[in-house]
């Protein structure tokens, strides 16, 4: 009875050993498979293009500008040759100012008391009121000025539809506009550094040549569009990056709990060997006893 229980206890140890090993393998083949997806993943993560941010200094151009009676004049372009002279594109800064009539009085906060100017003293308004066909409430001499959010303001009487007097409200507006003109027949002088040195349009420095500075310009709604496609490119680089680290960080955590399941394989495996060398030496020792029987 005691070899056969042997024998049994150590077919049972050997089916528990082949079943540990080939679990093992299962968990090899596991690891390798998490290996090739972390490969997979630093692969992409190192064909990944960092997006480099747009140097200003790529987004200067050259400007030519002079100053003619006060006023500075800015070659939009570069000049086109046509036969002996340029044909160039000028654009200058003149000042616009006019009165505005106020139709929405919300965002203004009208003051109880409102200080009166004679119309005498604004012939400008005077004028606009004429050129606008704003009728003047009977009598009406003067205006009605006040300051409001550093805005001026004036308050005139008109005549309403029933004969009352009606008030209607303008600003003051002062505006700075681009005038842009193109000439003919320019003549220009070349620096030996490939720069305009003189120009002389027909018709406005009344052939005259005029000193032209030269300067560096920022385009800046170009550097802000750059600017702007860098950082949609950086945000989705970011984001990719996130996803890869994540991905990374699962894989990561899988395999450390395979490496710990191999461990605890490989201790069960040690220890199922530990007993099976003991399981036989009693099967050798009882197969030794039996056969010495008769001896």
């Amino acid at each position: 009875m005691g070899l056969a229980a042997s024998q049994a206890r150590f077919l049972g140890l050997t089916a528990r050993k082949s079943n540990t090993e080939y679990e093992g393998q299962q968990v090899n083949q596991q690891r390798t498979a998490l290996a090739n997806e972390s490969a997979s993943l630093y692969s992409q993560l190192t064909n990944l293009s960092v997006p480099t941010p747009p140097d200003i200094t790529n987004y200067y151009q050259t400007e030519y500008s002079f100053d003619y009676n006060g006023t500075t004049y800015t070659m939009e372009s570069l000049p086109v040759r046509e036969g002996d002279g340029y044909t160039i594109a000028l654009s200058h800064s003149e000042k616009t100012a006019g009165y505005k009539a106020i139709t929405d009085l919300s965002g203004i906060e009208i003051p109880e008391t409102i200080s009166a100017i004679d119309l005498k003293d604004l012939s400008s308004l005077k004028n606009h009121l004429t050129k606008t066909n704003v009728e003047l409430a009977d009598g009406a001499t003067s205006v009605g000025v006040f300051t409001y959010n550093k805005n001026t303001y004036y308050q005139v009487p008109t005549k309403g539809q029933d004969g009352k007097t009606a008030y209607a409200y303008y600003q003051y507006n002062a505006n700075q506009n681009t005038i842009s003109k193109s000439f003919a027949n320019c003549k220009l002088e070349y620096a030996s550094t490939g720069d305009i040195q003189t120009i002389n349009v027909p018709g406005l420095t009344e052939g005259q040549p005029i000193a032209v500075q030269t300067n560096q310009v920022a385009n800046e709604d170009e550097y802000d569009l750059a600017m702007s496609a860098y950082q949609k490119e950086y945000n989705e680089y970011e984001k990719t990056m996130a996803q890869i680290n994540a991905k990374t960080e699962v894989l990561q955590q899988q395999d450390k709990t395979l490496e710990l399941r191999l461990n605890q394989l490989d201790t069960e495996q040690s220890a199922i060997s530990t007993e099976m060398d003991a399981v036989k030496k009693v099967i050798d020792k009882n197969v030794e006893s039996t056969f010495k029987t008769f001896a």
